[in-house]
């Protein structure tokens, strides 16, 4: 029964993280050549392609990086980090892993409220609620929220226990 709940996350996560924001990736480049190629070849902008190519890519911004946070792959300042012992380690990672998974905690209701209060705001063009539009940013902190307390849980292990972390392999490095 774990295992399955398990896998159905994996996958609904999949679907946000990977395939959502890879559609979104090609109406971006898409909508992108297309204006080009109305603007400069037949002198018709579309501004309904400007709204399309804004959008999505913020939707692939935000969940691109909640994607690079499941992974631990987002740029991190790490010099002297990696100098200290993996004690250390992890008591920095406990504590920032912590302190923005509360922080964003903390914004989710505030964020949420404005997010849904925009659904009388229409795009201008395209004629979309807004709500739609910035449902991005809740989204991306409940993930970042997600992976931070998975991340939280196999820290404070490691620490109390020493069983390393076994996180899910990165699938560009097969």
């Amino acid at each position: 029964m774990k295992r399955c709940i398990l896998k159905i996350l994996k996958g609904i996560l999949n679907v946000v993280e990977i395939h959502l924001p890879s559609v979104l990736l090609f109406a971006f480049t898409l909508s992108m050549f297309l204006q080009v190629v109305l603007r400069y070849v037949f002198r018709f902008p579309s501004p309904e392609l400007y709204e399309i190519t804004s959008y999505s890519f913020v939707w692939t911004v935000l969940l691109g990086a909640a994607y690079a946070n499941r992974y631990r792959d987002h740029l991190r300042f790490n010099i002297i980090y990696e100098k200290l012992p993996r004690k250390v380690q992890l008591v920095i990672d406990i504590t920032f892993d912590s302190l923005i998974t509360v922080l964003f905690i903390i914004s989710l209701k505030p964020i949420l409220k404005q997010t849904f209060w925009y659904y009388i705001i229409r795009s201008e063009v395209l004629g979309i609620p807004w709500t739609y539009l910035v449902l991005c940013l809740p989204i991306f902190m409940l993930l970042v929220i997600y992976h931070n307390i998975v991340f939280i849980y196999y820290e404070l292990r490691e620490l109390l226990t020493g069983i390393p972390m076994q996180l899910e392999g990165k699938p560009w490095e097969k």
